[in-house]
C-alpha cells in the first residue's frame, strides 16, 4: 500500500502556524522530496506528484496544526 501526505485544507492556517508574518507552510519547507509545495504566502501548500510522495511523514511533523496527516491509498 502506498502513503501519500494529505492536507486538510480546513485546519491549515499559514497565518498561525508561520508563528510569524511571514505566510510560510513550515511543513512544505520539511518536505524531504520538494513534493509538498506553497505557490505564495500564506496559501495552503499542495502536494505535487502525489504518487511520488513516499509518506516519510516528515512535514506531518512539522506541521504545527496537525493539518496533514500519512494517508495510505
Amino acid at each position: 500500500m502506498n502513503k501519500t501526505a494529505v492536507v486538510d485544507l480546513e485546519k491549515c492556517d499559514t497565518k498561525r502556524c508561520s508563528g510569524h508574518d511571514s505566510g510560510i507552510c513550515r511543513a512544505s519547507e520539511h518536505c524531504t522530496h520538494k513534493l509538498l509545495v506553497q505557490e505564495e504566502p500564506f496559501n495552503p501548500p499542495m502536494m505535487v506528484f502525489d504518487k511520488m510522495c513516499t509518506g516519510c511523514g516528515m512535514c506531518a511533523k512539522e506541521c504545527p496544526l496537525k493539518a496533514i496527516i500519512i494517508s495510505g491509498r
